[in-house]
């Protein structure tokens, strides 16, 4: 159990997220649960959204968000150490694709040292740095895995037909010819 001061920062701290959940995922489920250390407390923060299946995908949210706070003796700061973990999984299925199932899980660490008060409580230093942290995490799996598996998807599969995409190249080399064409005629 964690001490008085501790349970009813972890109630606040639950309150808090239930609403940064609310914001941002609009639905889910959201849980804080801190224990106390020598020099501080630690906690983790959990958060999940499950996709309905609407618009013919499916999917699912976790995240796990564990930090240490180490307390300084002066009491007005603070160093906080977080490690995130997002875990995704998605399933599509449609006419013009397909099933495609994509999921996985990121990890990523961060540390700071910030001060403490009233103006900036354990609640909002470590709710700054979640926020932060999923958003870099979004962007990395928007960016580098949603792009890379897009790449990959289309190279492999194609929605057009053959005689469309052989059209396709024909003309494009058609235009190549001209260019080069136009090109030697200025040249000249």
């Amino acid at each position: 159990m964690p001490s008085d001061r501790l349970r009813k920062l972890e109630m606040d701290a639950n309150a808090a997220f239930d609403l940064y959940r609310e914001m941002y995922f609009e639905g889910g489920v959201s849980s804080v649960y801190l224990w106390d250390l020598d020099h501080g407390f630690a906690g983790v923060i959990l958060i999940k959204k499950a996709g309905d299946g609407s618009k013919k995908i499916k999917g699912c949210w976790d995240s796990i968000h564990v930090v240490e706070v180490q307390e300084k003796s002066s009491g007005r700061s603070a160093h906080y150490k977080l490690t995130s973990t997002a875990m995704l999984w998605l399933q599509t299925n449609k006419l013009g694709s397909g099933t495609m199932n994509l999921g996985g899980s990121l990890t990523r660490q961060t540390e700071t040292d910030t001060g403490v008060g009233d103006t900036s409580p354990h609640i909002a230093n470590i709710g700054r740095m979640v926020e932060d942290m999923e958003n870099k995490i979004r962007n990395i799996l928007n960016e580098i895995y949603f792009g890379k598996t897009k790449d990959i998807v289309n190279g492999l599969r194609s929605v057009q037909s053959i005689p469309d995409e052989r059209q396709q190249a024909a003309l494009r080399n058609d235009l190549a010819i001209a260019l080069q064409k136009r090109q030697a005629k200025t040249d000249n």
